[in-house]
């Protein structure tokens, strides 16, 4: 039997043609809104834990204001009274989604479809509580470039160096302290590699790009938002932390309590090979946690005059460039551009989705060739000098590629660590087994002091358990003073040191 299906778009504006990519794909977001009408979709999933549901759709209903937003909300086989609670909630544009049975977590996206969804979309846990001005300032933040796909707060209880904890009495205390904080700030919006999602404001186009439903039902076990995150980053867009704006997560990710340890383990082992396996060997974690964060402040400040170029060699995915990019943000400087050099093609498309300058795949004898001499500010050297073939020319190009007072960032691998000892002890796991020169500090540092000057040395920890330390307080002669044995065990506590050199 023939079907005629008759779609009117009589109403609808018609598609106006640009040369932007972005432009063109926000286009077809915003004729799909002519026909939803709400800026912003907001999703609440709730899977039983009913006072902990009735808790975030009444802080979004409260702290929800001047935003036109329709509230979906979705029972996920609930066994407790959600289904009853979500009929009885107040607002002009809400609809209800009841699925009998829980499918896990990339089956309710699937029961939706993204052209109905607003101009921007924001799925939440039923475990999170929003605050005052919270999704009007992530609003501002993505409104502010085209190319933002997705914007997260910050919150309580959560891992990626995206955790912000308050202390408070109750409730209403907490609520008082999160309105203090959540001032529209760009100084405090972080460019990230990667995003634990936890109230995520996403732009649709963004979604319409990566494809819909958002979630890859692959990643059954763990690392759903890490691969998001690295799929709306390669579609062109940025990913942004937005500093300025807190939630609470309402619940303890630290203890897992009421968690299986071993199974919840086995799902982390299962979901990042999962990702390696996505992305070509490129891990969600090792590749992209070498974070700097915490030396920058001991940085000299920019000297730059106009934008600030900083280069990066060997650093993985890119996150030390990016931080010291946020670095520079928080000092009011808006105008970066991050270049990188990488031996390793499996991080070159990752370093070109934040990158704005030249990225560069070649072996390290070519870093010289690559880019202009006296071009860097800032020149970001993440693998341990000892660990390339001429140390040396790694530091001659350098100097040679960063501008008369710019500042050089430096690894150097600890040969006299205690996990050297443990190794030569034959304790083969306790080693990085990566090939290493012997460079003692003291002779790295007389070469660099050559050349430049050296602002800092920064020890970069091992972060060794209570059994270690005893076994290393063990080896040192008794002898030795307090100032000897608290120098020598500095020295061998030293997994690497980070030089801050100025040119």
């Amino acid at each position: 039997m023939e079907r005629m299906i008759e779609i009117n778009t009589d109403s609808i504006k018609s598609l106006q043609a640009d040369n932007d990519l972005f432009q063109n794909r926000a286009s077809i977001a915003e004729m799909q809104q002519m026909e939803t009408g709400a800026e912003v979709t907001v999703i609440i999933q709730g899977y039983n834990r009913l006072e902990k549901t009735k808790r975030c759709v009444e802080s979004v209903l409260q702290y929800t204001s001047g935003i036109d937003y329709e509230l979906i909300l979705i029972d996920h086989g609930s066994e407790d009274m959600t289904l009853e609670y979500f009929q009885s909630v107040k607002h002009d544009k809400k609809k209800i989604i009841h699925i009998t049975k829980n499918l896990g977590a990339s089956y309710p996206p699937s029961v939706l479809n993204l052209k109905d969804l607003g101009r921007f979309v924001c799925p939440l846990v039923n475990d999170i509580i929003v605050t005052p001005h919270w999704l009007e300032n992530l609003l501002i933040c993505m409104k502010s470039d085209i190319r933002i796909g997705m914007v997260n707060p910050v919150s309580s209880n959560t891992s990626n160096l995206q955790g912000v904890e308050f202390s408070y009495i109750d409730y209403s205390d907490m609520q008082r302290k999160a309105a203090k904080f959540n001032c529209s700030d760009p100084r405090k919006w972080e460019d990230r590699q990667r995003l634990i999602t936890m109230g995520t404001l996403f732009r649709k186009e963004a979604l319409i790009a990566v494809g819909w439903p958002y979630i890859d039902a692959g990643f059954f076990h763990d690392f759903a938002d890490d691969d998001i995150t690295f799929r709306i980053r390669r579609m062109g867009y940025r990913a942004v932390l937005a500093g300025d704006t807190w939630i609470c997560h309402d619940h303890d990710v630290q203890s897992r309590k009421g968690e299986d340890l071993t199974e919840f383990q086995k799902s982390l082992n299962i979901g990042k090979r999962n990702f390696q396996e996505k992305y070509f060997g490129v891990d969600a974690w090792d590749d992209v946690n070498n974070f700097y964060r915490p030396y920058l402040t001991r940085l000299p400040a920019s000297k730059a005059k106009g934008a600030v170029r900083v280069l990066g060699v060997d650093v993985l995915c890119g996150t030390p460039i990016l931080d010291l990019k946020n670095w520079l943000r928080k000092s009011g400087i808006f105008d970066t551009e991050l270049s990188s050099f990488t031996q390793n093609p499996k991080y070159w498309i990752d370093l070109k989705t934040i990158c704005s300058g030249a990225v560069i795949c070649d072996r390290e004898e070519f870093l010289s060739d690559a880019f202009l001499p006296e071009y860097f500010d800032y020149i970001i050297v993440d693998q341990p000098l000892n660990r390339y073939h001429e140390p040396q020319k790694m530091i001659d190009d350098c100097f040679l590629l960063c501008k008369k007072g710019g500042i050089m960032l430096f690894k150097l691998k600890n040969a006299f660590s205690f996990q050297s000892y443990l190794y030569h002890l034959g304790k083969w796991d306790d080693y990085d087994q990566e090939f290493s020169y012997n460079l003692p500090l003291e002779a790295v540092k007389a070469v660099l002091d050559k050349k430049g000057k050296v602002k800092d040395v920064i020890m970069i920890p091992i972060g060794l358990g209570e059994e270690s330390e005893q076994a290393l307080n063990a080896l040192l002669p008794g002898e030795l003073s307090g100032n000897q044995r608290a120098k020598a065990v500095k020295r061998m506590v030293s997994k690497e040191y980070l030089l801050v050199v100025e040119k």
